[in-house]
């Protein structure tokens, strides 16, 4: 989530919480639900960080990328394949035999 939109899920997470605790002052039921569903925003904003989208794709450095000691045919086109692979994300990338993925152009 973008820095503007958590924080604009921020304000009306904290705007929902203090009208319903309002509400719920002034003797009003659906200010509870007003008050539970700002609550439910405000932490959700809090967990996303450390539970959100933990698949995510991150942004490998083009130097990161690895040569492991496999290699094998293409069935498809006949190439010869390397296998890379990213040691923090464990990413793999098959490229042909020879093309180094860490040379700015020769990347998939």
């Amino acid at each position: 989530m973008s820095p503007n939109a958590r924080l604009a899920a921020f304000v009306v997470g904290a705007l929902a919480v203090a009208g319903g605790t309002l509400m719920t002052m002034a003797g009003g039921g659906p200010g509870l639900w007003l008050l539970i569903t700002g609550a439910v925003i405000i932490a959700s904003l809090a967990l996303e960080g450390r539970y959100g989208r933990p698949g995510a794709p991150t942004d490998v450095p083009p130097t990161a990328w690895q040569l492991t000691n496999e290699r094998f045919v293409d069935h498809e086109t006949g190439q010869l394949l390397e296998v890379w692979i990213d040691p923090l994300t464990g990413e793999r990338r098959y490229e042909p035999a020879g093309r180094d993925p860490r040379l700015p152009g020769s990347g998939s």
